[in-house]
């Protein structure tokens, strides 16, 4: 009779004994996690707010063309503010807290369009209040679902909700800048006005002496409006850091003496926001020299590097709709006009220029 060690079990072979510790070895397992699971801290939920144009969603006109017409807004989730939102999504744990991303940045945006028609808000009447025309107009999907309320009224709606808003960010101006460059590139507006030519047309609109914008000019302008959003946040309660991210310019050689007007737009709305004209808690993050270095070679290099303008696809497809016709690569090579937006490194440096700025 073989011993059975004092247990009423007979093992028939040492199988049975490893098939028991391993099932006590499970439970254990199994108990501990349930355990570490229920000590396990819930984590609070805050907000990161963007407020934005193309750059703030991402844009790129290659991702667009290739996702035409459905125009996911996960395609377009390498701009600067994911950099941003991963970055301070990693304080956030630290501190015990669950960050979102709530992205209301709209291609195409203007300043005015971010604000909306609300007047009360500082918005208007006019069309040029109408917000986000790539949604409300074009019908395509947005990262974060507003409807047709501006971007503006959206972050009201989410600084006065219950989670906790920990970062504004705000990129807007650069559509406004580049009507002003159709604007003067119109030989009736010329005309009208007595310039001679685009880059006296310019000089003068961006300046106070503006016939567009009479008293600020367009500089001016488009800092009052973004001022106006800060103004209106902390109004309805946030008291928060707001990062406002600044300009480059990726049509320096296509348009002469552009660079001179750029870094003085952002000298001057970096001087606004560092004299406290839009209040406390707001920086600046200046990405001129970065992209845009007084080296002429370097500054070509910067641009095929950090923006999309030295793209092969783009410059076939700029081409080919100035045209009308098809196209070889090598045609398309040499056409100088590609895509302003930032490439996936120009992003990052965005990204970057403004994790520095606030601290993060």
């Amino acid at each position: 009779m073989s011993a059975t060690n004092g247990s009423a079990v007979r093992l028939r072979s040492g199988r049975g004994l490893v098939a028991i510790m391993m099932a006590l070895a499970l439970l254990g397992s199994a108990l501990f996690a349930s355990s570490a699971s229920a000590a396990k801290p819930v984590l609070k939920p805050t907000a990161y707010v963007a407020i934005g144009d193309s750059l703030g969603f991402g844009y790129t006109e290659e991702k667009f063309d290739l996702n035409f017409p459905t125009e996911s807004p996960s395609a377009f989730e390498g701009g600067y503010v994911n950099f941003v939102a991963e970055k301070l999504a990693k304080k956030e744990k630290a501190a015990g807290n669950a960050l979102s991303l709530v992205n209301l940045s709209c291609p195409g945006e203007t300043s005015e369009g971010m604000i909306g028609h609300n007047v009360a808000l500082g918005g208007g009447a006019g069309t040029e209040f109408n917000p986000c025309a790539y949604h409300n107009v074009d019908g395509f999907p947005m990262h974060t679902e507003y409807g047709a309320a501006s971007q503006l009224e959206a972050a009201i709606g989410a600084v006065s909700g219950p989670v906790p808003v920990k970062l504004v960010t705000i990129n807007m101006g650069s559509n406004d800048e580049l009507h002003m460059v159709a604007k003067c590139s119109e030989p009736a507006y010329l005309t009208e006005q007595g310039f001679i030519n685009l880059p006296q047309c310019l000089t003068v609109e961006v300046g106070p002496g503006s016939h567009t914008y009479p008293g600020v000019g367009l500089f001016g302008h488009i800092i009052h409006n973004v001022g106006d959003v800060v103004g209106v946040l902390r109004a309805y309660g946030y008291t928060g850091p707001v990062g406002i991210l600044g300009f480059y310019n990726p049509q320096a050689k296509l348009l002469p003496g552009s660079d001179g007007l750029q870094k003085a737009f952002n000298e001057a709305f970096q001087g606004a926001v560092e004299g406290g004209a839009l209040g406390a808690g707001v920086v600046y993050g200046n990405p001129f020299k970065t992209f845009n270095p007084k080296n002429v070679t370097t500054e070509a290099e910067r641009i095929c590097s950090l923006t999309e303008e030295c793209n092969a696809f783009d410059k076939k497809v700029n081409l080919e709709e100035k045209l009308g016709h098809s196209v070889t690569e090598a045609e398309a090579a040499l056409y100088p006009v590609g895509d302003i937006h930032a490439t996936p490194l120009g992003y990052k440096r965005l990204g970057q220029i403004l994790v520095k700025a606030l601290g993060i």
